[in-house]
């Protein structure tokens, strides 16, 4: 029950992190960027969460 749980939420933050890095990419501005930037390091984060455990 633990593992659906923490899949579910990695699956929300993945979709967040998208939103970001798609909201950000329609205009131009520091503002848009500082977004497209917090969402590749949250993809970068789960990247890194997954492939912790086979290291």
């Amino acid at each position: 029950m633990k593992d659906k749980i923490f899949f579910g939420l990695k699956i929300a933050f993945f979709l967040f992190c998208m939103f970001l890095i798609f909201y950000g990419q329609q205009t131009v501005g520091k503002w848009e960027l500082f977004l497209q930037l917090v969402g590749l390091a949250g993809l970068l984060f789960l990247l890194w969460n997954y492939n912790r455990k086979f290291v």
